[in-house]
């Protein structure tokens, strides 16, 4: 499969820039660092299906500021090109406004991504047939995870894409679950991704709801007779 650059890509504080197939062409709004989720993410509940790698490594592709240019480890597909990842957030509601990626670029690089979001269900059995939420192209851009293996450091801005999303549609979102449908070299098997980063704005929700319990006025009669209750017992034990 070729190569098709159908985006646009300037450069910017963290890379690249990837608009979706918006057919208004309204100007992307930008992001800033300070607006990550990362942080609010539930990664003891990320999940992914089709992953090749051990569970414990998927939580580190969110990476935390301080570690943005590690590209290890790299999270790769089992057993073909696709891969679900599944993103619940911390307890709270989220309005997503971008997806920032860095991929594998000349091999294994994804290329068709569908978003989906706050549905629990999806596996590789039913997902064809449900309606994503967006999909975007992912262009081949990114860093290949094969240099020398003392190399897990590669600080270089110009191998991350921020996808920006339809705000309008992401807003509510507890969970958000990205498939990679397709990569781009039809005779490789595998996707790969060194990183996932979310823009956007988290609104905590309350965990339990605040519950007021009014006591009806006390009956004196109630308490006279619980009273005698009470001093009955007491004389029958007491004897």
């Amino acid at each position: 499969m070729s190569c098709e650059h159908e985006h646009h890509h300037g450069s910017g504080s963290h890379g690249n820039h990837n608009h979706d197939h918006d057919h208004d062409h309204v100007a992307p709004i930008p992001t800033s660092s300070s607006q990550s989720l990362n942080s609010k993410i539930d990664t003891f509940k990320v999940s992914a299906l089709n992953m090749a790698n051990q569970p414990d490594d998927l939580a580190k592709i969110f990476k935390t500021p301080d570690k943005k240019y590690e590209i290890r480890p790299t999270i790769k597909s089992d057993c073909d090109e696709q891969l679900i990842i599944n993103i619940p957030f911390l307890n709270g509601s989220v309005k997503l406004y971008s997806l920032i990626l860095r991929t594998n670029g000349s091999s294994y690089c994804p290329k068709t991504i569908r978003l989906f979001k706050n549905d629990k269900m999806i596996d590789f059995d039913n997902i064809e047939s449900k309606k994503p939420v967006q999909t975007i192209t992912h262009p081949q851009v990114g860093v290949a995870d094969d240099v020398d293996e003392s190399e897990d450091i590669v600080e270089s801005d110009n191998d991350f894409v921020e996808h920006f999303l339809q705000r309008h549609k992401f807003t509510g979102v507890q969970q958000l679950t990205i498939f990679i449908a397709d990569i781009y070299d039809e005779s490789e098997d595998q996707c790969r991704i060194h990183s996932i980063e979310l823009r956007g704005e988290f609104t905590e929700l309350n965990k339990d709801p605040v519950i007021t319990i009014y006591e009806s006025a006390a009956n004196p009669a109630d308490h006279k007779n619980l009273t005698a209750a009470e001093h009955q017992n007491n004389i029958q034990f007491g004897g």
